[in-house]
């Protein structure tokens, strides 16, 4: 199936009549008003992620070599319309605080902050004259990031969305960087009758 850009609405509060790991069948809701991704989506997709990632062979034995150092990159919006990013963070922010949440997993995995926003910190909290060089950050050796796609197929009766939601975690410096350690992927599809469009 070829993912094709779709129509997005953020994240509203929408009920969600079903919505399956995997491969899930359509999402058929007489109350929906729209088929777009929203909260249940977001939490439902997390929570699948989250347990997919803390049970991975290749993640665990690259973690048994020593905490994994991660920082947490923005979702890239491959549909057509606009997610600003305080809600493109969302999506990987809660997978961060969920997998953070696990005691087994805190001597795994260190969460890195983003230069942009660390230098940012630095400016706030220490004199310009006394910043210095700032070469004892962490660097990150991955980065969780996330990629949505959409096929939308619309009729004279209904609309209806396919979505990939994919997760991936990036090897970014050292040996094999570019590569991926993890992937996992969400998928859900919603249809909804003509005439409730908006």
């Amino acid at each position: 199936m070829k993912f094709v850009a779709a129509r997005w609405v953020g994240i509203p509060a929408l009920v969600l009549a079903a919505v399956l790991a995997g491969c899930s069948g359509p999402a058929v809701n007489p109350n929906a008003k729209t088929t777009f991704l929203n909260a249940d989506d977001m939490q439902a997709m997390t929570d699948q992620m989250a347990q997919q990632i803390a049970s991975d062979p290749q993640v665990m034995a690259a973690a048994a070599q020593g905490p994994l150092k991660i920082v947490i990159k923005p979702v890239q919006n491959e549909t057509n319309e606009i997610i600003v990013d305080n809600r493109k963070e969302l999506f990987v922010a809660r997978l961060q605080g969920l997998l953070a949440q696990q005691p087994a997993l805190r001597d795994k995995f260190i969460w890195v902050i983003n230069r942009e926003d660390y230098e940012k910190l630095r400016a706030e909290e220490i004199p310009e004259n006394k910043l210095g060089e700032s070469e004892a950050r962490i660097e990150p050796q991955y980065a969780l990031w996330a990629t949505f796609l959409a096929d939308t197929n619309v009729t004279r009766r209904q609309r209806g969305d396919t979505y990939l939601c994919q997760y991936k975690l990036t090897r970014l410096s050292g040996n094999n960087a570019g590569a991926q350690l993890w992937i996992g992927q969400f998928e859900t599809s919603k249809h909804i009758k003509k005439g409730l469009l908006d």
